[in-house]
């Protein structure tokens, strides 16, 4: 392809890319978007919900966040839809002041979030309501991005966030004496086994007019998604060159075979019914109030059925789209 294409994507993840944002990281740092015939620029915006405002104000074409964000604007009536997964859940552990031992010392607990209704609220929700602990136990606060709630973790004027895995490794090892990991990947998988996740969103406007350019991100994204599924020194160089968080190598391997043991990158660009049925499921039981929305009208599912048709369909256990 010689005609490169412009878009525009707003990076809900802000300024930088962790494990849980690191196919969005691929897909540029491996030049596969370049390689489909895209030129893409980054916005940084905070949050998901920021990033697919970002796209109803035509700031952006399409936006990186979690699915959270897209399903309840498209429940509040805005024309947007999800065009493809970039992961198949999150990579995150929960942190914790040291004086917390157990999961029943987190009733009453304070617990930083980066927004309402963004990743790490969702998924904070899910894990509460798995431990059988009322919401209105716990006193949520909005903190920002992982800095942060790191900040507050450590000077103990926060008690408990979830945070990237990688970054929960390594507040583990520089500061054990004064917050631990309560909960790590496994035991929040066990918890909550379907984990809300990212993906990369449109308004129907852009999906109408420029259906190219979402057919080459597609591409792009699965690429992205298979070449870090497939091969872990691929995903060392990705992460050596996105991640600044210092984690030691055996570690980064045990993160690697972590997300590629559980399906959690999405080498099929997960549109499965399945999975999206329990994924909507999931929501409603937390915003009952929101008007339902239905798989169709808010998954355009040939941009993903397309890049199947011309890559080939991986092998994977789990992303069986």
């Amino acid at each position: 392809m010689t005609d490169k294409l412009p878009i525009r994507l707003a990076a809900g993840s802000g300024p930088t890319f962790g494990v849980d944002d690191l196919s969005c990281a691929a897909a540029t740092t491996l030049g596969l978007w370049e390689e489909e015939g895209l030129n893409v620029t980054w916005t940084p915006v905070h949050g998901g919900v920021a990033a697919i405002n970002a796209v109803l104000d035509g700031t952006v074409d399409v936006s990186y966040g979690g699915l959270g964000p897209v399903i309840k604007s498209r429940a509040e009536g805005n024309p947007v839809r999800a065009v493809v997964s970039m992961a198949r859940g999150l990579a995150q552990n929960l942190i914790t002041q040291k004086r917390i031992e157990t999961t029943a010392d987190l009733r009453g607990v304070s617990w930083a979030l980066d927004g309402m209704n963004a990743l790490s609220h969702h998924m904070a929700r899910l894990t509460v309501r798995a431990l059988g602990i009322d919401e209105g136990d716990i006193d949520w606060q909005v903190v920002g991005p992982p800095p942060e709630r790191i900040e507050r973790l450590l000077n103990a004027s926060i008690d408990v966030s979830l945070i990237r895995v990688e970054e929960a490794v390594s507040l583990s090892l520089e500061h054990a004496d004064k917050v631990h990991n309560l909960l790590g990947f496994a035991q929040l998988k066990e918890l909550v086994p379907t984990q809300p996740h990212g993906v990369l969103g449109t308004s129907e406007e852009y999906e109408a007019g420029h259906k190219e350019e979402l057919t080459r991100l597609t591409r792009g994204m699965i690429r992205a998604s298979r070449a870090l599924h497939d091969d872990y020194d691929t995903f060392r160089m990705v992460y050596d060159a996105n991640v600044s968080v210092a984690v030691p190598d055996d570690r980064v391997k045990e993160i690697w075979q972590q997300e590629h043991d559980s399906g959690g990158f999405a080498v099929n660009g997960e549109m499965s019914e399945a999975h999206w049925t329990r994924q909507m499921e999931l929501y409603r039981d937390l915003y009952p109030d929101l008007r339902a929305v239905s798989q169709d009208e808010i998954l355009p599912r040939t941009f993903v059925a397309d890049a199947l048709d011309a890559l080939g369909r991986h092998d994977s256990a789990f992303d069986n789209y």
